[in-house]
C-alpha cells in the first residue's frame, strides 16, 4: 500500500511538472527559472517581491523620485488589501509584514474595487491612475518573467473583461495672465517674509518656462550666459530617460533678476542661484529638501490666494488649490491661448512628445467658447 501511495504521489507531481512545461512551451517562453517560479520554487512570486526589486533597481541607479513613486504605489495596494487606509504621511509607518499580494489578486474586479475605495477615501483620480499604472508595469514584468499567467493579466488591450485605466481630464489648474498679475502685484507685509519668498519663487518659476522646483533649487550661475542673458540647463526629470540630453533655455527678465537679488546668492563661478543647496548633498537629501520647499511654498500660496479672494467678488476669485505646479500649467496654457506654436511650448517645457505638452495646455475658457460660438449667432 505504501508503494502504491508513493507511486501515485510521483505521478501527480510529474503531471504538475508536465502541465507547467506544456504551458511555458505553448507561450514559447520556457526556461528553468520560469519553470521553478511556476512550480512555486522561485523567490519572486509575489507582487511585493517584484515591486521591491523594481524599487531597489531604481534606487541603485539614483532614480530616487521614481523609486518613491513605486514605493507609494505598493503601500497603497497593501493598505487596500489590509483594509486600513492610512493617511499619506502614515503609510511609511504602516506595518506591512505578512501582507503579501499575489498576482491572482490583481484582477479587473479588484482594480475596480480599489478605484472605488480610493475615491471614497479622498484620493484623486489622477493619483489612483498613477498607482494602477505602476501595478500594470509590475504585472508586465511578471508576464515577461513567466511569473504571471497570461490568463490572469487584467490589462489586456481590447478585451471586454479588461480593466481600463481611465485618462483623467484635469481640473482647472492654469491661471490667466490677469490672475498672475494679481498675484505679482499683491502687497505682502514686511513681517511675512516666507509668504513673500513663496510668492516670488512661484512667479520666477512661471516666468522661467514653468520651471519645475526640482530644477529651480539646482539652478547654478554656471548655467547663466551674460552674452545672451539666458539660463540654459539640463532638465532633472529627463536626465536618465531621454535618448539625447534635453537642454532648456529661458531669458532673464528684469523682474526675475529682482527676485534673484532679493533671495538669491551673489554671482559666483559655479554657485547655486538660490540658497537652498550648499553643495555636497546626496540625491536623497536634495529630493527631501525639494519636497520640503515645495510644501512650504504651496502652503503659503494657498494662504496668499485666500487673502486675495477675500477682497474680490466671487466671479473674480482665483482657484484656491494653487500650487507650484500651477506655474507650469499656466505658462503652457497662456502661451497656447496666445497662438504661440505648440512646437515652441514643448521645447520650452522640455517635452520630447506633443502628447506630453498637451497635458499642460488646458482647453479653451468659458469666455472663449462663448466668443467663438457667438460668431454663429449673427
Amino acid at each position: 500500500p505504501q508503494l502504491v501511495e508513493t507511486r501515485r504521489s510521483i505521478e501527480a507531481s510529474s503531471q504538475v511538472i508536465f502541465n507547467a512545461v506544456k504551458q511555458l512551451c505553448e507561450l514559447n517562453a520556457f526556461s528553468f527559472d520560469r519553470l521553478n517560479i511556476l512550480l512555486g520554487k522561485g523567490n519572486q512570486q509575489t507582487v511585493n517581491a517584484l515591486f521591491e526589486a523594481k524599487i531597489q533597481k531604481l534606487t541603485d541607479t539614483d532614480k530616487l523620485g521614481t523609486a518613491e513613486y513605486y514605493e507609494g504605489s505598493l503601500n497603497a495596494f497593501i493598505c487596500f488589501k489590509c483594509g486600513k487606509w492610512c493617511e499619506r504621511r502614515e503609510m511609511q509607518k504602516c506595518d506591512k509584514k505578512g501582507i503579501e499580494l499575489t498576482f491572482q489578486e490583481v484582477s479587473t474586479e479588484q482594480m475596480q474595487r480599489y478605484e472605488q475605495e480610493a475615491l471614497a477615501h479622498g484620493y484623486s483620480k489622477t493619483t489612483i491612475g498613477m498607482r494602477i499604472r505602476a501595478m500594470r508595469t509590475i504585472c508586465n514584468m511578471a508576464l515577461n518573467k513567466g511569473i504571471m499567467r497570461p490568463s490572469d493579466y487584467c490589462f489586456k488591450k481590447g478585451a471586454q473583461t479588461s480593466y481600463i485605466i481611465k485618462k483623467t481630464t484635469s481640473r482647472r489648474m492654469a491661471l490667466t495672465l490677469d490672475e498672475i498679475k494679481t498675484i505679482a502685484d499683491v502687497e505682502i507685509g514686511e513681517k511675512e517674509k516666507n509668504r513673500r519668498m513663496s510668492c516670488d519663487l512661484f512667479l520666477f518659476s512661471f516666468w522661467a518656462n514653468g520651471l519645475n522646483f526640482a530644477d529651480l533649487v539646482r539652478l547654478r550661475w554656471s548655467d547663466y550666459s551674460r552674452k545672451t542673458n539666458e539660463f540654459t540647463f539640463l532638465r532633472e526629470k529627463t536626465k536618465n530617460t531621454s535618448m539625447e540630453d534635453m537642454y532648456i533655455s529661458f531669458p532673464l527678465f528684469p523682474r526675475m533678476k529682482t527676485i534673484i537679488e532679493g533671495w538669491g546668492n551673489p554671482m559666483t563661478t559655479n554657485g547655486y542661484i538660490f540658497p537652498f543647496l550648499k553643495g555636497g548633498e546626496s540625491s536623497k537629501d536634495i529630493i527631501r529638501l525639494t519636497k520640503n520647499i515645495t510644501y512650504v511654498v504651496n502652503s503659503n500660496l494657498k494662504k496668499l490666494v485666500k487673502g486675495i479672494n477675500s477682497r474680490l467678488p466671487e466671479e473674480e476669485q482665483l482657484p484656491e488649490d494653487i500650487s507650484t505646479y500651477t506655474a507650469r500649467h499656466s505658462y503652457g496654457t497662456i502661451l497656447a491661448h496666445n497662438r504661440v506654436p505648440e512646437s515652441y511650448i514643448g521645447f520650452a517645457l522640455g517635452h520630447s512628445r506633443k502628447s506630453v505638452t498637451d497635458t499642460y495646455i488646458e482647453e479653451y475658457s468659458v469666455e472663449d467658447r462663448k466668443q467663438y460660438n457667438g460668431l454663429l449667432q449673427s
